[in-house]
């Protein structure tokens, strides 16, 4: 028994290592986990299951596990890289920099920190700086001479590349560097999958929302965790009127930890224009309840009475009433209630023939 754990560590390890590159991240998830089932210290499990977490945006145990790694081995690098990335992807950005040193201090060839760098000077608008690390990480991708570690690095460099020049602005360079990921997509499909993502982005600002939706949809289906991606593919959705497939996407968004006000907002769009009067009340209630704000707020608040039976009648009734008023009132010509009546029957048929070709 004492000489088949270490092997049957090592297979966890080595299972979760493929699973993560491969973007299996369940999988990932569930071998690191039973790694440190049997080994609860072991610094690669460790590393690796809040690696697979912060893809999974799971970021509040990812975060404990990371410092975890950087309290039982300070003197190793790859705790304070993956720190440093988690930092960098919840905005804290002196916090990511500190923990990104740290890491270049105690491993000055590994490029990967100094990437991470990139993309936290990039936020902090310290472009020349950003270049410069660029420059000493691509370096020191080229001297790598293990092939497929440094494929799969040219690919995240590139990935990098693409973040800088969309926070510089410069739309046509990031739409040229997320090409040249996916050209490596086999190497690193995670950052294909971002990759995906940034062009169908791009692709929506030049409103172009088809080729957007076809972008995100490839982005989704690599990473279903991946809710930045999933989110806007959600809004695209609706906005070129796929309202059940914008519901369904939408749904899984809402359903992850932390979920915006505006993330639930949208989803009770989509449910009320696929018909889903009772999940899309429940969505904007909680829309509601997590702060939603502005202009929104008050279409939340007149759909939780719109989408209620009572409510619809109550509204009915009370336009009903008020065109009832305007005419013993108003005392309008036949030929004004032949206007009003016609206006009536061209709404009405728009709406039922919207509701048929969705």
């Amino acid at each position: 028994m004492t000489q088949q754990a270490p092997s049957s560590l090592e297979a966890l390890l080595a299972q979760g290592r493929e699973a993560y590159h491969a973007l299996r991240l369940e999988e990932a998830a569930a071998a690191y986990r039973a790694a440190l089932e049997a080994a609860p210290n072991h610094y690669d499990a460790m590393v690796g299951l809040a690696r697979t977490l912060a893809r999974m945006r799971e970021q509040n145990e990812a975060l404990e596990l990371a410092k975890r790694c950087t309290e039982f081995a300070p003197e190793r690098p790859e705790g304070y890289a993956t720190l440093g990335m988690l930092y960098f992807l919840t905005d804290e950005l002196s916090s990511a920099e500190e923990a990104l040193q740290r890491a270049i201090a105690l491993a000055p060839q590994d490029p990967e920190p100094r990437l991470t760098m990139v993309q936290v000077l990039a936020d902090e608008q310290r472009f020349e700086e950003a270049e410069e690390a660029l420059r000493e990480a691509r370096a020191l991708i080229e001297r790598l001479e293990e092939a497929p570690l440094r494929e799969e690095l040219e690919a995240l460099a590139w990935h990098v590349e693409t973040y800088l020049r969309l926070t510089q602005g410069d739309n046509a360079a990031a739409m040229n560097a997320a090409q040249e990921v996916i050209a490596r997509q086999e190497a690193n499909p995670y950052a294909a999958c971002l990759a995906y993502s940034n062009l169908g982005i791009l692709e929506a600002k030049a409103r172009r929302y088809e080729e957007a939706i076809a972008y995100l949809e490839r982005a989704y289906a690599m990473n279903p965790h991946f809710h930045r991606a999933a989110s806007a593919l959600g809004r695209l959705l609706l906005v070129q009127r796929h309202y059940a497939r914008a519901a369904q996407v939408l749904g899984m968004t809402a359903a992850s930890p932390g979920a915006s006000a505006d993330v639930y907002y949208a989803y009770g769009l989509a449910l009320a224009k696929s018909g889903e009067r009772e999940k899309a009340l429940a969505a904007y209630q909680t829309a509601l309840q997590r702060g939603l704000g502005g202009l929104s707020r008050y279409i939340a608040l007149w759909q939780t009475i719109w989408l209620r039976d009572w409510g619809r009648y109550l509204i009915i009734g009370l336009a009903l009433a008020a065109v009832l008023a305007w005419i013993v009132l108003a005392k309008p010509s036949a030929q004004t209630l032949t206007l009003f009546a016609v206006l009536a029957v061209i709404l009405f048929l728009q709406r039922f023939l919207g509701r048929r070709r969705e």
